[in-house]
Formats: structure tokens, C-alpha cells, sequence
């Protein structure tokens, strides 16, 4: 057995995977919140060193995360504790490891939340000429236009912008690098911000795309209360949030024809299985129009 403490393993497990396995700044930092957590819930119990945690130890905490985090957090939170405790039973291989047995509880695939194509034109729609306006609608046309994260909208800087051949260069998770094409009212919304508004609250020679009126970079923070902010005004459903542009950007392609794979490169997903959970939502949607319009379909059970 060993005598390593557990804020020590910590340590060297984040110094790890920042410098050996070169993992983004924000993967390393999700890392580290899970792990504090787990910390915390380890010291309450004294339990100081590695050798000292038990397989009912980490039973036990995940059985509390349950309690109190969503299924995907508490499953993200598990494949934390098989990262780090098998980094550490490879460092040293006779420290066997408390978490092979955590199991991730699988749901029902949960649909992510679109817009449909009316509710987005009123979205997009609905802004003014101030420089306030003009830099909220470019935020909204590029989440939508490119199906961005939010975090790699706020990330987004000037180099990056090709809007002359109609591009973007994104830098996504993992520090993976991707094309994608703008459409030309973006563009057009991007440069009247770009040449109206930001010159005039740039303080700094900042190279972020978007800086609010003091000069600061924008925050997802700032993206999220924006985009709640619309929909209550506007009577929209109010349960769509920010992550619903990039879900939009990518089942209006599907329905509009691209093929998945275009739609993967688009999003930065590594595996086509992450992007499959879209063909879902196409499927729901024929199976309702079956039964809405088939002659032979019951139509008194799809009314239930």
C-alpha cells in the first residue's frame, strides 16, 4: 500500500492530464471541480490517503451526488473518479482501485431542446439599431449561423474571422480546430457591430470578437441571461436556453438534407454518435406526421 495523500494524488493527477495529456484549460478545470468535491466528502469521513479510501467510500459518495446532482453530472462526476483513481493504480500498481466497481446510470436518451423555425426568426428578429443591440443580435446570429458553443462564441478573436471567403476558424474541445461557413446576414450583423460598435468600446487591445461596453470579453454568464432575458419578453418557451442554437443549427441542416457527417464536422464531434442523437428528433417527427396524416394511422391514441 501507499502513503500518498489525497490533496498530493490530486495534484499530480491535474498536473498530468494539463501537461501530459495537453487536455483544454476548461476539461482540466471540470476536472478539478469534481475532484475537490470528492475531496470535501473525503476529508468529512478522515479519510486523508489514497490507500485509505474503500470501494463503499466511493459507493457513498455517489450515492449523495445522486441526491443532489442531475444524472448527466453525477455520471460525468464518475468518469472523473475512473480517470483519476486508475492514474493513480497505474503510478502505483499495487494500489488497487476503490472506484472499478462505480457504475454510470444509464436514462432514456433526453432530446435536446430546438427552436422551430418560427420561434427563431422571432428570436433573430427582434433587435434595434442601438450599439447595445447590435452587439447582442451578433452574438445571437453567430450561435446560431455556426452552432457554436457559447464558450467558444465568447473565445472567438479576430483571427479568427475570415469574413470575406464566408468562414470561421473555431477552436473547440480539445484544442480541435474547425472550418465553418456563415451565412451572409451574419456576416452582415457581425460587421455593423464589428465596425460600429466595437472600435468605440474597445479600452484595451483585446483580441476577443465581442467586448461589452466597458471593454470587457464576454461571458457565458452574460449569454445565458441574454438569451432568457428574449424569451421571456418575447412569450417564448421559456425552457430553451442558450445550448438550444447549437441544437437548432444542427437539426434545421438535418432537415434541410446534409448528411450527419457534414453536421458532425460542423459541431466538433468527435464521435458520429454524439451527433446521432438528432436523427431522433427527425424520427419523432415522422412518426407524428404518420399519425397525424396516415389514413390508416389511429389518430385517437396520438390526441392521448
Amino acid at each position: 500500500m501507499i502513503d500518498v495523500l489525497v490533496q498530493d494524488a490530486i495534484h499530480d493527477y491535474l498536473h498530468h492530464i494539463s501537461v501530459v495529456d495537453q487536455k483544454a484549460v476548461t476539461s482540466v478545470q471540470a476536472y478539478e471541480r469534481d475532484l475537490r468535491i470528492y475531496q470535501a466528502f473525503l476529508n468529512q469521513r478522515q479519510l486523508l490517503h489514497i490507500a485509505d479510501i474503500s470501494y463503499l467510500d466511493v459507493q457513498d459518495f455517489i450515492s449523495e451526488q445522486r441526491q443532489v446532482k442531475k444524472s448527466n453530472s453525477v455520471n460525468r462526476m464518475i468518469s472523473t473518479l475512473h480517470n483519476f483513481h486508475h492514474f493513480i493504480s497505474y503510478t502505483y500498481p499495487n494500489e488497487p482501485d476503490p472506484s472499478v466497481f462505480a457504475k454510470s446510470k444509464k436514462d432514456g436518451q433526453k432530446l435536446p431542446k430546438y427552436f422551430n423555425d418560427h420561434d427563431i426568426l422571432i428570436m433573430l428578429d427582434d433587435f434595434g439599431n442601438s450599439d447595445q443591440e447590435l452587439f447582442e443580435h451578433a452574438i445571437l446570429e453567430l450561435l446560431y449561423s455556426c452552432g457554436l458553443r457559447v464558450s467558444e462564441c465568447c473565445n472567438l478573436t479576430m483571427n479568427q474571422l475570415h469574413l470575406d471567403q464566408g468562414f470561421l476558424r473555431v477552436i473547440g474541445k480539445g484544442d480541435k480546430e474547425r472550418m465553418i461557413p456563415i451565412h451572409e446576414r451574419a456576416v452582415t450583423v457581425l460587421r455593423d457591430y464589428l465596425e460600429l460598435v466595437r472600435p468605440h468600446w474597445q479600452k484595451k487591445r483585446l483580441p476577443n470578437v465581442f467586448i461589452n461596453h466597458l471593454g470587457h470579453p464576454l461571458t457565458r454568464q452574460y449569454v445565458h441571461t441574454l438569451i432568457k432575458q428574449k424569451l421571456k419578453k418575447l412569450n417564448l418557451d421559456e425552457s430553451l436556453s442558450a445550448h438550444s442554437f447549437r441544437h437548432s443549427f444542427a437539426t434545421h441542416l438535418l432537415d434541410g438534407g446534409a448528411d450527419l457527417r457534414v453536421v458532425q464536422e460542423l459541431l466538433g464531434h468527435s464521435d458520429i454518435k454524439t451527433t446521432q442523437i438528432y436523427t431522433h428528433i427527425q424520427n419523432k417527427r415522422l412518426k407524428e406526421a404518420y399519425a397525424s396524416f396516415h389514413p390508416r394511422a389511429d389518430k385517437g391514441k396520438q390526441e392521448e
